[in-house]
This record gives C-alpha cells, structure tokens and sequence, in this order.
C-alpha cells in the first residue's frame, strides 16, 4: 500500500482515495529470442500480470540504459525527445490492447545494428517493473562465388566468397560425396552496414576429388546458399594459361567466310570479325576454317563488346545438324560467354561463372585426346572454367557468336613457332608436370 502523509489543504475524501493499495505488477517479455530478417519489421511485445490497463502508464522501449530510447509513450502519447537518432521515424506502437495490459513496439526495416538487448519498462508513477528481450537479426546475402587461385604446395588453391550476409555465416567446404574438408582458412569482414563478407580458402590435394562445394549457412534462419566448381584432375602445369602454353601448340586461327552469317563482318586478313545484333533473329556465327581432330591447340580471341551485348566462343563440332542448336555439350558445343548480363559456361543448366570482371582477351585451349576444353584469362593468366572431360569425335573448329548488340572478335598473335602443324599431333608430352619449351 502506498499513502501519502497527512495534510491540511486535503479533504477527507482525497485522503482516502491517496490510502487506497495500489496493485503491485509484473512486466514480462518473450521467453525466447525474437528472430527478424533484415530489412522486415520486427515486434517486440511485453505484457502486465495481472491484467490491468497501461493506457495511463509510462511505457519505454530502450537499449543499454533508459536514456537509450527506442520508444516512450507517456501522457497518453509517443515522446521523441530522447529518441535514439537510428529509430528515428523508424519505430511505432501498437496500443489496441493496452487496456489489457499488453503493448507492443514495431521496429520497421530492421537493420543490423538492431540486432542485440532490449528492455521495455512500466511505470504508473509510484510503482514499475520491466523485462528484458533480445533481437536477433539476421540475413542472407549474396550466393557464393568460387573460383580457381592456382596451384599452392602439393594442391590447387580455392577460394569462395560471398557478401551481405548477418550475423557472421558459417562456411563449409565439401566433398562430392557430402564429406566435409575440415582444414581451410577463413577471413571476414563488415561493411558500414554491419553485414559480413566471408572469403574462405581450400587447398585441394586430391586429384581424384571432381568437385567441391562451397556452402554458406545463416545460423540463425538456417538457409543455405551453395557452389560447386569443378576441380579437374590437372597438374600445376595446367593451372594456370602461361604453364599451358607450354605443352600446347598455337593454332592461328582463319576465320572461315563460307560459314559466316551474313550480318557478320570479317576483316580482309580473316582473323577479325565485328558484328551488330538487335536482338532479333536468333545467332550470328563464325566458325574456324581448318578443323582438330588430335592433339593439344589453343587461340586467343580478343573480345571488344558493352555491358548489355551478349556473345558466346568456344569450340564447336563438325555437325551440320548442330549449327544453330542450343548451345550446350550435348549439342556439340563447348561455349562461354556473356549472356543475360552474366558471365557463363553453356552447359545444361547454364553454370555462372564466378569472375570480378568480364575477361578481354579469352584464351581456348583443346586437348582432343583427354576430352578436354578449358578457357583462361589471358589478361592475368587465371582459369576462368573447363568443362567436363569426355571423348571427342569428328573434327572440331574454333567457334564464335553473337547474341546481341556490338561486338568485336580479333584473333591474336600468338607467341613464335610452327605456324600451322600440316598434321595434328600425336602422342603429346605428358602435363603431369611442368616442362620448358626448347
């Protein structure tokens, strides 16, 4: 009971009523913590036992101490006075059900900086209680990205990055099989916002291991995001595009007139092509005049194009049948290129490849007898994707597209030696390890 002492200037009547008890309460919260996606509204209720009206209480919602405001109601009305500057505009209460003694506060477009400790507090002026709640925010960002490094000790290097991702992720690396790599390094990093950005490394020392998946795990929500990305089962020597080089023989490219569309122009020496697309009428295309049947080549193709252009080049195979069919292995084309405003390999699905920027000068490298095409950045010599071995038949020509917009091809020169082999090579040196051209 709470009474106020004796005074003259009060009536009988006041007295009394100043003697009545007054009803002592209790605040609760949730029992657990309250989950919320970034960029959602998130509610954080609190409620008096036993019921009784709050709707002349003073109620706060407020982070590490009172003065920390994320909501004041008093006199019947919001206070902003001591609002912090970040829930500014940004919170809202929901009163319907004050009279019963429960009350909510609204956080709209939560951030992650409203991840954390809550306390919402009840005072009718003599007597006050509170309770504590916690947010937990949480986000997911971007898909991971992986791509080859190049060669580290004994293995090939990994690496797998993501962004816009909260609170921190959690990173596994795994086998084909689902097994997990237990050893790799891992750093992280956040942004003005508070949103991590993850970049985890692996070092894959088994030849034999055909892919790996780079997962992305909210421990919060509990949703995933994944890539895979072939590991072939290379060597150093066919890491990275100068190694290569080494045990491949350059192949000057002629482009061949009689297969050109007629939108295509080429240039007086065949070794150039520029073509305008409007988008209509399917694919403009080039192909190579001399065909592979055996051996190791590769050709550099220079590729001067917008943001918005689409074209594709890559191998193709001698199939009248399969000319202008979808571009994929199955349909006897080894293809990558930009395409819906992605960088991509034509494989079926189509795989996004995982690259900072568009490449400029693309190399292409064939090796008919183990089934393989690959393709480098010739800029700084990374490998940007290699499709699954398999075993070739029929001849195969250097290939190119245009899907839409501008676009440019030019075939570059390539490095002094035989200008043309007049018979494919056989029994190519072995890429178990690097060798040194003569």
């Amino acid at each position: 009971m709470v009474c106020a002492a004796a005074s003259p200037t009060l009536t009988t009547a006041s007295w009394c009523l100043l003697c009545l008890p007054l009803e002592r309460f209790h605040v609760f919260g949730p029992s657990g913590p309250i989950v919320a996606e970034l960029g959602k509204d998130a509610t954080l209720p609190c409620s008096l036992f036993p019921v009784m009206s709050a709707e002349n209480m003073e109620l706060r919602w407020f982070r590490s101490n009172v003065w920390e405001s994320v909501f004041t109601y008093q006199d019947r009305q919001e206070r902003h006075e001591e609002l912090m500057a970040q829930y500014a505009g940004r919170t809202s209460l929901v009163g319907k059900f004050l009279s019963e003694g429960e009350a909510s506060v609204i956080i709209h477009e939560v951030q992650a900086a409203d991840n954390g400790l809550y306390t919402c507090f009840f005072s009718n002026g003599v007597l006050h209680g509170q309770a504590s709640l916690e947010l937990q925010v949480a986000g997911v960002g971007s898909a991971p990205q992986v791509h080859i490094l190049g060669p580290e000790e004994d293995g090939v290097r990994v690496v797998c990055t993501a962004s816009g991702w909260f609170p921190e992720p959690q990173v596994q690396w795994r086998h084909l099989h689902g097994e997990q790599f237990l050893e790799f390094s891992k750093a992280q990093a956040q942004d003005n916002e508070g949103l991590f950005s993850v970049e985890a490394a692996l070092v894959v020392r088994d030849s034999s291991a055909g892919s790996v998946t780079c997962s992305i795990l909210n421990p919060i929500l509990g949703q995933e995001k994944a890539m895979a990305i072939v590991i072939p089962a290379w060597r150093k020597a066919q890491l990275y595009a100068d190694w290569r080089k080494e045990q491949f023989q350059a192949w000057p490219v002629t482009l061949d007139p009689d297969s050109c569309s007629h939108e295509i122009v080429l240039s007086h020496d065949k070794t150039s092509l520029t073509c305008h697309h409007d988008g209509k009428g399917g694919e403009y295309t080039v192909l190579g005049l001399e065909g592979i049947t055996s051996g190791r080549c590769y050709w550099e193709v220079e590729v001067k194009s917008g943001d918005r252009t689409q074209w594709g080049l890559g191998v193709w195979r001698k199939d009248e049948k399969n000319r202008y069919s979808a571009n994929s292995p199955l349909k006897g084309k080894w293809v990558i290129g930009q395409y819906n405003y992605i960088f991509q390999a034509f494989t079926d699905p189509d795989t996004t490849l995982p690259i900072r920027q568009f490449p400029h000068r693309v190399g292409v490298f064939l090796d008919y007898d183990h089934g393989d095409v690959s393709f480098y950045d010739m800029t700084d010599g990374s490998h940007i994707f290699s499709f699954p071995p398999e075993s070739f038949s029929g001849a195969l020509l250097p290939y190119f597209a245009c899907y839409s917009g501008d676009v440019s091809m030019t075939l570059c020169p390539l490095e002094a030696g035989p200008q043309k082999p007049s018979v494919p090579m056989n029994n190519p040196p072995s890429l178990e390890e690097p060798t040194v051209s003569p």
